[in-house]
This record gives structure tokens, sequence and C-alpha cells, in this order.
């Protein structure tokens, strides 16, 4: 945990029949932002978890009436179940099994510090933090169907209000801009799925695919022997095949000037004529066209007709690239886990968090569609439980290719503070950058743990971590 600021207070309960020990413990943890409630007895802590929750119980061993060790498994019947840190004065290894057998998270041995009560504590509600958001992202992803766009960002929010807009008029002509991977394809039939032509088809076609002639002849058809090699019972073009429903054109701006105007006519007339054909043929068919290329840029240097253009950006939708809505790539990630998962007959559980850190962390310049087959690989090389960091693709920094060796020239401090405190946050920053903020690592290069790391960094509050820079 990078701090203890836990959305709706974390509840705490301390049952100990040492006064000085639930007050001592209750003004450590409520110093930390946490409820506290404490209890001299087993039987009145048991009250207070059958009548309210608690993240976490705090449990003395030897207590008079019910001892602790036989109340751990009733302590924990709650949903959902308290973590429960044993107290004792009395550690034995027994005693220590006995509860570790019975559920408990921990065992503390009395006499405690503070730092190892707030070590522990954070380190379980961390836990807990991690398993909810993984309940939920998985609760979130069997939600979802193929042709809803994933994500909650902002950015995302905003695609998906412009696709809620225009799918309610469905005659408009529709423009997806983006980067390649960004995902325009999906929005083209989430658009076509929200719209009253959803029970028409859905045709695409890529225009860099095919040449002129043949991009010609698969949106408009031909008429028999409209040219060397056409069928003789000729063929419909795919504005015949998409009637009543939506033609999707990806690519619009490899399309060639003179198949431009022609489709220009399409959209003002709503008729077209087949290649080699005289009559006109009427066409219900709505246009969604996509580009990752500059169209009023190519307009002004004419490799775009300009009144082609405004023909097709009547409604336009822009699709952001994955680093812009990073806060997407956990659903994302699980929503590929479960739909690649299924596909191999793989029983894969999810992601660990050293793993999910390096998913967020990464740049992605092949967007979602570069996530997807990361995932897709993570899923092959695991052979079942969790996706760990060492699965991912090298590109990713998931796989350890040297690119993190850290610089071991001598550390400078700089300004006249000669102090340990900052030395040591100079050479903690220092670890940090030169592993790109990969977390598990910079902590084994300075042989500490990811927990304390995290608080470093906050109490020398060296910021947030930056993207992952793309590996050559």
């Amino acid at each position: 945990m990078k701090n203890l600021s836990f959305p709706g207070l974390p509840r705490v309960l301390i049952v100990d029949d040492e006064e000085g020990v639930r007050e001592g413990l209750r003004t450590l943890l409520q110093h930390e932002g946490l409820h506290v409630e404490t209890a001299g007895t087993a039987e009145d802590g048991l009250r207070r978890v059958e009548t309210r929750s608690f993240d976490i119980v705090l449990l003395d061993l030897n207590l008079p009436g019910a001892d602790g060790l036989s109340s751990i498994t009733r302590f924990r019947q709650g949903n959902p179940a308290p973590d429960v840190l044993i107290l004792t004065g009395y550690g034995t290894v027994a005693k220590t099994v006995e509860s570790m057998r019975k559920g408990a998270s921990d065992v503390i041995e009395k006499p405690f510090s503070s730092d190892r009560i707030l070590a522990v504590v954070r380190r379980v509600l961390e836990t807990r933090q991690l398993k909810n958001e993984l309940t939920w992202l998985q609760g979130r992803v069997r939600e979802l169907t193929a042709t809803e766009l994933v994500g909650l960002s902002p950015a995302i929010r905003e695609v998906q209000t412009r696709i809620d807009q225009v799918a309610h008029a469905p005659d408009t002509t529709v423009l997806i801009t983006g980067q390649s991977g960004t995902g325009k394809e999906l929005v083209a039939r989430c658009v076509h799925e929200r719209s009253t032509r959803r029970h028409g088809p859905f045709v695409a076609i890529n225009c860099a695919a095919l040449t002129e002639a043949l991009l010609e002849a698969e949106l408009f058809g031909y008429e028999p022997g409209a040219f060397t090699g056409a069928a003789r019972e000729g063929k419909d073009g795919l504005f015949a095949v998409a009637a009543s429903g939506t033609l999707f054109l990806d690519e619009i701006g490899e399309m060639e000037p003179t198949l431009q105007a022609k489709l220009l006519r399409v959209l003002q007339e709503r008729t077209f004529r087949r290649v080699g054909g005289v009559q006109d043929v009427a066409v219900d068919v709505r246009i969604i066209a996509s580009t990752n290329r500059d169209l009023r840029q190519m307009v002004q240097t004419g490799g775009f007709r300009e009144d082609l253009f405004y023909r097709l950006n009547v409604m336009a939708v822009h699709v952001p690239p994955l680093r812009d809505r990073a806060e997407d790539v956990p659903l994302l990630s699980h929503f590929f886990l479960d739909q690649i998962g299924r596909q191999m007959g793989k029983a894969l559980s999810g992601f660990t968090e050293e793993a999910m850190e390096t998913l967020c962390e990464y740049a992605w310049p092949g967007n979602v569609r570069e996530l997807r087959n990361a995932i897709e690989h993570a899923c092959i090389v695991c052979p079942n439980g969790m996706i760990d960091e060492l699965h991912l693709p090298k590109f990713t920094g998931g796989a350890p290719d040297g690119s993190d060796e850290i610089d071991r020239t001598n550390l400078v401090l700089e300004g006249q503070d000669r102090s340990i405190r900052a030395l040591e946050s100079q050479l903690v920053q220092k670890v940090l950058d030169d592993t790109h903020w990969n977390i598990s690592r910079a902590a084994s290069i300075l042989g500490i743990n990811r927990t304390t790391l995290y608080n470093k960094i906050r109490v020398y509050e060296l910021g947030k971590r930056p993207l992952r820079k793309v590996l050559a």
C-alpha cells in the first residue's frame, strides 16, 4: 500500500483483556485513519462481529472465558470474513501452526513494536483491497459482451457517450479516428448494435487491402461480363449486401481519389451503379468510416477530397490510445484473460500483483491490440493458475532481458543535507528511476519488501511513477 487512505475507513476490532494494549493499539491505528473498536473478551468481540462487519480483528490468544484460539473460526464467519491477526505473549510453534490452520492471517508476538503492527495491518489491507478489486473486475468481465467497449476511464466514457448519441440517428454517417489497434471497428460495431439497424447486417471492408479496381467491384458489384474475369452472372457488391444495415469502410484514407468521387455520389444521392451497369440502384445503408490518418491534413495536401471529408465527418468519434486510458488496463486484461482462457480451455484465475503492475506501467504503443496479444502470449506460456510477470512478453518489461540493470556508479548527494535520511531518499529515487519504477525489481535491488518500498515512496514524497518506457 502506498498509504492507509482507504475509501470507507477500514474497520478494525481489537480484542484484548489488557486495557493498556487495547488503548495503545486504538490510538496507533486511529492515527493512521482507520475506524477502531475494542473489546475485552472474546464474547464481547463476537457480539460486535455479529452486528457489523470488520476488515481486521486483532485477537489476543490468552483471554478470560473463551480463549482466542478457540474463537478464531467464529470470528471469521462474516461475509466477507475479516482477517484475524493473533496477538500472543506466549508464542510457540504449535500455537502458531494451530492459529494459521484455523484461518489466522498472521501471528504477532508481544511485546510488539508500532512498526510491526502497522506493517502487518498495511499488508493485510492491501491484500484485501486487491482481492476486492479482482472480485469486482471478474464480475464486470462476466457482464461484458463481445460487442461492448471495455473501460471505465473518462476518455472511454466520452466515446461511449458519442456512441449512444449517434446510435439514435441510424442514417447519420460516422467518422471514427484513432491510432491503429485502438478498437475502431469495435466502436463501429457498437454503433450498429445500439441502433435500429442492428437487425440488418454489419459488413466491414479494409480499403487498404484491395486495389482500386477490386475495391470498386467489391463495393458496388458488377454486371455480367463487366471486365475480364468477371463472373458470368455478375455479383452484388457490399452496398447491396449491407442493405438495411451498416457498411464499415476501414482505413478510408487509403481510398484512391477516383473511388472517393463515386463514394461521395452514394452519400449524396443514396444510389449507386454496379461496375458496367447503367441503372441506378437505391441504397439503404449507414456508412461508418475509420482512419488512423489526419484527413484534414490530407485535404490540405490534396490527398483526400474536401467534399467527401465533410460528408463523412457528420459525427466524429475519436478513440483514444491506451496510454491515455491506462486505468482501463486491469479491466481489459481480465476481459481478455477470461476470453482467451476459455478458448484455450485453461483454468487461469487472474494476475499476480507484479504482473498487473507491469501491464499498467507499460506504454502500449500498439494499443488494445498489443495488450490482447500480450495476454494471449501469457495464456500460452502460463500452464494454469495466476499469470505472473515472467509469463508476459519481454517487450512489456515482464521477462528479464537486461533492460532494468541499474547504473552502479557512485551516488552523489545533492544540496547541503548529508543525513542518512537524505542519502536513503536519493538512493531509493535512483533505483526507482533506473528500473523504470518497477516496484518489484527496485525492492529486490534495495533489499526490502514491496510494502516497505511503498512506505518510503510516501514518506520521502517521491511522487507518482511514470509510464514504463517502450523498450527497444
